[in-house]
């Protein structure tokens, strides 16, 4: 399975061959395994002919019913595999490019972003995120995506976080991403971050434009042992950068539209009234 591990479809191809193989080495038919899980035969044919998405309740109920290693804490064969799945196929739809910047990421002991279009990706609600989604793209394709934001944001909770400062251009609190009520729960996710002390966030106002500012967004990342990176996108194409004078020179940039920034005390009063305006 290692070679295949970045494939979706290789890997539902080798979970129908492992639920097989163990259903056969427990000598057991398709019929008396459905009998076993409550489900009926036909659907047992279909999974192992790959004919049907594999769910995390049926992985769950097949490491339970086969006893299969770490089962008991809900981490066991096919979960794994599942889990896999899962994970192969969020990478499938990301943006190219933002799969090697995702790696690096996860490495950071700091990240510092200037957001001049949208709330960024870490700071994203799901509701928010689903609707910067294409809406020509697959119902599979969607929830993949937002799975795989909504993922991605537990760097900001686990333990030793990744130091963060977010610098949002004004128009991101004014920019309306699906409904009123979305952008009523994507502020107040804003605002419950004033308590944070790994979370710097702040806002440049529309009455301090900087030239800085108006380039484009960007993020920069920090590593203990490793090069620093800067990740922008443009045209649906993310770009790692390591060249020092461009780090450099994007250092000072966000130095600058920081310094042109809301105080923190500031920041979320001016969230607060946008806030309002969507009620």
């Amino acid at each position: 399975m290692a070679s295949d591990q970045q494939d979706p479809d290789a890997l539902r191809i080798y979970f129908s061959e492992e639920l097989r193989r163990t259903r056969q080495r427990a000598k057991l038919s398709q019929s008396q395994l459905a009998n076993a899980l409550g489900c009926t035969p036909q659907w047992i044919c279909q999974l192992e002919k790959t004919d049907k998405t594999v769910s995390e309740q049926t992985a769950l109920d097949l490491d339970t019913y086969f006893k299969t290693d770490g089962w008991d804490q809900d981490d066991g064969h096919f979960h794994r595999i599942h889990t896999a799945i899962r994970r192969a196929g969020r990478h499938r739809v990301l943006l190219p490019g933002f799969d090697a910047y995702l790696r690096h990421e996860s490495q950071a002991i700091g990240i510092r972003c200037f957001a001049a279009q949208v709330v960024p990706g870490l700071l994203q609600t799901e509701s928010y995120a689903r609707g910067l989604m294409m809406p020509g793209d697959t119902v599979e394709t969607l929830d993949a995506r937002v799975a795989g934001r909504m993922e991605r944001q537990s760097i900001l909770t686990r333990q030793n976080p990744p130091m963060t400062i977010f610098v949002l251009d004004e128009s991101v609190l004014h920019r309306p991403v699906g409904s009123r009520k979305i952008m009523v729960e994507q502020l107040d996710h804003l605002i419950g971050l004033e308590q944070s002390l790994d979370v710097d966030l702040r806002v440049l106002p529309y009455d301090r434009a900087s030239p800085a500012g108006l380039e484009g967004g960007f993020m920069l990342l920090n590593f203990a042992h490793e090069v620093d990176l800067m990740y922008i996108e443009a045209a649906g194409v993310g770009q790692l950068i390591d060249s020092r004078s461009m780090l450099f020179k994007a250092g000072v940039r966000f130095s600058l539209v920081m310094g042109e920034a809301l105080s923190r005390a500031e920041t979320f009063q001016l969230l607060s009234r946008s806030r309002e305006e969507y009620l």
